[in-house]
């Protein structure tokens, strides 16, 4: 797991009554240049949009938490992550 983890796919999963074509569009543009890096000291950063969150991170199972909160999954050497939104949820897949 250690190593820079870069977006394979964003699969944005909006309420069509609420959110038009564009804002799904944007909201998917966004997510393509996130990275995540995990140091081997356990460090997990989050880079999107020039701001840097950084936090510990472990795994249970699939499940990769980051200061001991759920943060995505870990399956077949990808990383994929879930954020709800009131429109809809964003699923991010990362590769190395």
């Amino acid at each position: 797991m250690i190593g820079r983890w870069s977006v394979e796919k964003v699969n944005v999963e909006f309420d069509e009554h609420i959110a038009t074509p564009e804002m799904i569009r944007q909201y998917g543009e966004m997510e393509k240049d996130n990275i995540i890096e995990i140091t081997q000291d356990s460090t997990l950063f989050f880079i999107s949009e020039g701001d840097t969150l950084k936090g510990r991170c472990s795994i249970i199972g699939s499940q990769l938490l980051w200061d001991g909160k759920p943060f995505g999954h870990y399956e077949n050497g990808r990383i994929q992550t879930e954020s709800s939104t009131p429109m809809g949820k964003i699923i991010v897949t990362y590769s190395r």
